[in-house]
């Protein structure tokens, strides 16, 4: 496309800019500077948990409308408790010690509105015991294990579990969640109930407490609690043999925001260093390193400053945002101050050599802005809401560095360098032998360039198929962070450290006010907990005797007979064989009126959380006076890695199944309730769910659209696709150097296909738009090449090196996720840069020679 009118045109305006530079760096500078006021009086807060993630869908929709039925989904804390010299944490003087310091805790927790709702420590189960088998004796009274052994068990207790226990799911949850794995007991404990010949003192050289943090405080109250909790327990631990590590997903996400502010600012210092560095290496003037320095600071002091103004929620990605707007910002004021150095040799108007400067990249700038802005907004079509603010961020920076590189630089310029005067002091660089060596590869290995290409196009999509897909929000912590440390010691330690929770609600059917409490439903949760029994990602499932780790009104039922079987007989239930059956089939039941009993029961029915019947009630089972409204159940599953939380989710729907599919529970169930599963696992696989989606839906767009604006500029279907094609083999070849690489899909790297669109399209356009120019003026095809990567090509190979520094900042991050974005974006550079000058041009050099064919066919037939 022909831009001489238009930069004649924009020449006889060069009087205009003149005068309106003063105004333009005023109003710019006024703004930046209210913006920076309000930064300051107004700091974002970042905000990174599971839930801000979570698309709104019908598990969702069903989860935060029952919330009010239910009690919110508990939020532990974990405090992994060892001796100071390593030995056995269970010693009885190390239990007192426990004792003594969790009255500490204790009153520190309800300092803070008592902060913790429940209590599950190693202390307060032996309490327990003492209270229901030793008259409530003190267990500060207790002065070894052989006595403790004595009050609280039978003369002939042995160390055996029954199916008919109904201590069996708890002896499993001790064992695997509360002890380390190190757990002595068969040749200690069990060995002195035996015979009565050893210690009977139990080892382990750790034990896990768990604090269920009160669920309905306020997020941002209950973060900063349990961080001022943590801190009593690091104080205490310094005043004990004993050690107190904290933990909860909770502090992860504190840790996080608490971090975040201090990593952008360190990155958003370290991509101006690494800008610096590069604007000196390519003009090595004072002038042309300050003003894109000057430029790109307002573009990003807008960008953040108009987030922070209209509300964004801001999560760790918008860390990202300033490296990538760094690094692609100084593209253009690259581009654009060696176009007013070759305009300048043309007049001695600063001010109509800039605007000659903007005119000649009129096309290549406009639409390498308007293709990145497309690849980028695209994300906002995303259903995971950050990804979707991600998306308006990083399009309103590079907008604003494309306003700010042609106004606010061109100002700067107008302003400050005196007419006639060298745009560069320095000879602009030149590196002929090495364009000289690609231009000699494109012309005599044409054929060796694509069958490459196809090659690595090739590999690259058979790597794409193994990447899995991956969220854990402990990818966005400093890996370094004693929190970090703590995860590992409990992964490492306790079985318990993979689980997570799912959640199935019961409601009635449309229409219908409650779900009948008869014998069929008995007789579906009968069944149900049958399948829990054989889903091995249950936990309790895989011992001699399967105990399914739930709580659910199923597991109330069987626990409430087992402990009073007259209550039992009085509803027409019984448990035989570890199950609950109806005694006589000819009379009716009502699991309502059995559930209603139990409603006003206040005596304990949990020993290790000392959960009353009426707690376990009101959390699984949801009346109106003896009518079932609603059912919940509380299924702990082992799900360490994102790829087991999705295989996990799908078991779940699978064995729960439709109301269609014959014999499964929805089936059975669909005369009596509508069934749901619901609850942060499932959060997180709809998250992963929609990690994919959004890589296709940005992808597909940003295609779609860079190809339309494409074909509307050129008019051409054939220009447009050389400029593409490269673009598009990009794509492929960063997915595959991912596979290479070992890294995931995940918040960030999901954005690479549409970012390699985004970035590549500037690398094509420029490049492109020199050859057409180039070939016009030449006759020769390989000179117009020679010509144009020793031009456009130099300034490309500079900008990409420079765009890749500022992208590798990343790496220096310490969140593992921005991280692997920084290294992918810095391949994604490398390709695109790649494939500009190598493909591109025997793209071009071939459809060329082809067109000219065409011609001369043409004239010979005319």
């Amino acid at each position: 496309m022909d831009t001489t009118k238009f930069e004649n045109w924009l020449a006889e305006k060069s009087h205009l800019f003149r005068k309106s530079a003063p105004l333009i760096l005023i109003v710019s500078s006024l703004i930046s500077i209210g913006l920076i006021s309000h930064l300051a009086t107004n700091p974002p807060s970042f905000q990174t948990d599971l839930n801000d993630f979570a698309p709104d869908d019908e598990s969702n929709d069903v989860y935060e409308r029952l919330s009010d039925v239910f009690p919110n989904e508990s939020r532990p804390m974990f405090v992994h408790v060892t001796a100071d010299d390593g030995g056995n944490v269970l010693t009885m003087d190390s239990i007192q010690t426990m004792l003594q310091d969790l009255d500490v805790i204790e009153v520190e927790a309800d300092k803070r509105n008592s902060m913790v709702v429940e209590w599950t420590t190693t202390t307060g189960i032996l309490q327990t015991a003492l209270d229901e088998e030793a008259n409530s004796t003190p267990l500060s009274s207790i002065t070894s294990w052989e006595e403790l052994l004595g009050l609280v068990l039978e003369d002939d207790q042995r160390c055996t579990l029954g199916a008919n226990d109904q201590f069996l799911s708890m002896s499993t949850y001790i064992s695997s969640a509360l002890l380390n794995k190190d757990l002595e007991i068969l040749s200690r404990t069990c060995q002195y109930l035996a015979d009565g010949t050893t210690n009977a003192e139990p080892f382990a050289s750790s034990t896990l407490w768990v604090l269920n943090i009160d669920p309905d405080m306020d997020e941002d109250q209950r973060r900063e609690l349990q961080a001022q909790l943590r801190e009593v327990f690091a104080v205490q631990s310094e005043n004990s043999t004993l050690h107190y590590d904290v933990i909860s997903n909770d502090l992860i996400t504190y840790d996080i925001d608490a971090n975040t502010f201090n990593n952008l600012i360190i990155l958003i210092v370290l991509a101006i260093v690494v800008v610096l560095a590069m604007l000196y290496i390519a003009f090595r003037n004072i002038k042309e390193i300050a003003f894109p320095f000057v430029g790109l600071s307002f573009a990003l002091v807008w960008t953040y400053g108009i987030l922070n103004l209209v509300g964004a929620r801001f999560t760790v990605l918008e860390a990202t945002v300033a490296p990538l707007v760094l690094g692609l910002g100084i593209d253009y004021a690259i581009h654009l101050q060696r176009a007013k150095a070759n305009a300048s040799a043309d007049t001695d108007d600063t001010a109509e050599a800039w605007l000659r400067s903007c005119a000649r990249l009129s096309v290549p700038l406009t639409l390498a802005v308007v293709t990145t802005i497309a690849a980028f907004l695209a994300n906002i079509v995303s259903p995971l809401p950050p990804i979707a603010t991600l998306g308006y961020a990083l399009s309103l920076g590079v907008f604003n560095a494309f306003i700010t590189s042609i106004f606010v630089v061109g100002s700067l310029h107008v302003m400050f360098s005196k007419d006639g005067e060298s745009a560069t002091k320095a000879p602009q660089l030149s590196i002929p032998k090495v364009t000289d060596s690609f231009v000699n590869i494109q012309q005599k290995q044409q054929v060796l360039v694509l069958l490459i290409t196809i090659l690595i196009s090739g590999l690259s999509i058979y790597g794409a198929a193994s990447l899995e897909t991956n969220f854990d929000l402990a990818d966005f912590v400093d890996q370094d962070l004693e929190i970090m440390e703590v995860r590992d010691d409990l992964s490492q330690n306790y079985d318990s450290a993979g689980w997570k929770i799912i959640y199935v609600f019961m409601e009635p059917r449309s229409g219908e006010e409650a779900i009948p409490g008869d014998e069929i439903l008995l007789s579906e949760l009968r069944g149900f907990h049958f399948d829990l029994k054989s889903n091995h990602d249950v936990v309790g499932t895989d011992y001699r005797l399967p105990s399914p780790s739930y709580d659910g009104p199923y597991t109330v039922l069987r626990d409430a007979i087992l402990y009073n079987e007259s209550f039992g007989e009085e509803h027409n239930l019984e448990v035989f064989g570890g199950d609950v059956y109806v005694i006589d089939t000819e009379s009716p039941i009502d699991l309502g009126k059995a559930f209603e009993y139990l409603a006003s029961n206040q005596t304990i029915a949990d020993p290790l959380t000392g959960k009353s019947w009426e707690a376990r009630v009101s959390a699984s089972v949801a009346l109106e006076e003896d009518n079932i409204v609603y059912l919940r159940h509380e299924i702990r599953v082992e799900a360490s890695t994102s790829a087991q939380s999705s295989r996990v989710v799908s078991e779940f729907q699978k064995a729960l199944g439709s109301e269609d599919d014959s014999g499964t529970l929805k089936a059975s169930l669909s005369n009596h309730a509508q069934i749901y599963i619901a609850g942060d696992l499932v959060n997180l696989q709809t998250i992963l769910d929609g990690l994919s989606l959004s890589q296709l839906r940005s992808t597909g767009i940003s295609l779609i659209f860079s190809f339309a604006v494409l074909l509307i500029i050129t008019r051409r279907i054939m220009p447009a696709i050389i400029v593409l094609f490269p673009v598009g083999v990009a794509s492929l070849w960063v997915v595959g150097s991912m596979a290479v690489l070992g890294l995931k899909w995940n918040v960030l790297t999901v954005m690479v296909t549409a970012l390699t669109l985004g970035i590549g399209i500037d690398y094509s356009i420029h490049m492109w738009r020199r050859i057409e120019v180039e070939m016009e003026k030449k006759k020769d095809h390989w000179e117009a090449l020679r010509a144009s990567l020793n031009s456009t090509g130099v300034a490309l190979m500079l900008s990409a090196i420079t765009t890749m520094f500022g992208f590798a900042v990343l790496l220096l991050s310490p969140m593992p996720v921005i991280q692997d974005f920084g290294l992918v974006t810095a391949v994604t550079v490398l390709f695109s840069l790649l494939l500009s000058l190598f493909l591109l041009p025997v793209l071009a050099e071939l459809t060329a020679r082809g067109d000219e064919a065409k011609e001369a066919f043409h004239s010979e037939t005319d």
